[in-house]
Formats: structure tokens, C-alpha cells, sequence
């Protein structure tokens, strides 16, 4: 699959968010590679386990202080994310299915996802966050 490019469509306008959103985009860009390369998978693993922790408790620490109504709506999407996560992590450590096929569909779920999460979940508290920084 070609990387995936960052576009400027994709910047929330906070800078914490949009450089952990870049970080994804490389976390995926970097499967691409351990995809086409048949190997390094699990290196990803870990590494999207740490974006996923530091991400979603950012994120979730702003939104609860600035109150974003959508809040629990928002939070649930990442829980769903990090079941997903566990589970795919979960079949490639018993062996269930072969690397490149682990490789493959994590990239094709990630790209979705990504964008999707970004442009719409992502993009839905961008006001309330930067509209309530302006007040300050």
C-alpha cells in the first residue's frame, strides 16, 4: 500500500492532538514497510500500544476538562479501538494467522480508522476545544 500522506485537512488545530495524529500515520506507514518486508509486526504491536495509551488519555484528559459534551460517546470509540487492538494483538501471539495476513488487515483497519476517527469523531470537539482556548 503507498503511506499515507498527512494533509493539512487532517489538523484538529491542537498541537498535541495533530503530532500524536502524525504519530499514527507513521505507526501505520511503518506496517506498510513490516507488511511488504514480512516481518516486524510485532514491534508495531508495541508501539501502537504506546500511542494508544499516550493518545487516547490525552485526548480523554482534555475533553473532560473542557467539558465536551460528547464526552462518554468519544471515550467509548477509543475502548472499542483498544478491544480491537488486544484482540488482533491476541491471535498474532497464538499463532492464529500468518504475519503478512496480521499485517494487512491492521493496515487496512488502521487507514480506515484513522481517517475516519479523525475527520469525524475528532473533528466534532475541535470547537469546543479551540473556541474554549480563545476565551482564556
Amino acid at each position: 500500500m503507498d503511506p499515507i500522506v498527512w494533509k493539512e485537512e487532517y489538523n484538529i488545530g491542537i498541537p498535541q492532538i495533530d503530532k500524536q495524529h502524525r504519530k499514527l500515520v507513521s505507526l501505520i506507514n511503518h506496517l506498510s514497510q513490516a507488511e511488504m518486508n514480512g516481518g516486524m509486526v510485532s514491534y508495531v504491536f508495541d508501539d501502537l500500544d504506546l500511542y494508544v495509551k499516550e493518545h487516547f488519555r490525552a485526548e480523554e484528559e482534555l475533553l473532560r476538562a473542557f467539558e465536551y459534551p460528547d464526552f462518554e460517546a468519544h471515550k467509548q470509540e477509543h475502548r472499542t479501538f483498544e478491544g480491537w487492538l488486544s484482540a488482533v494483538r491476541q491471535s498474532f501471539n497464538l499463532g492464529g494467522s500468518s504475519a503478512h495476513l496480521i499485517a494487512q488487515s491492521m493496515n487496512a483497519y488502521l487507514r480506515n480508522w484513522l481517517i475516519n476517527h479523525i475527520l469525524e469523531s475528532d473533528m466534532a470537539y475541535r470547537d469546543t476545544l479551540t473556541v474554549s482556548k480563545k476565551k482564556e
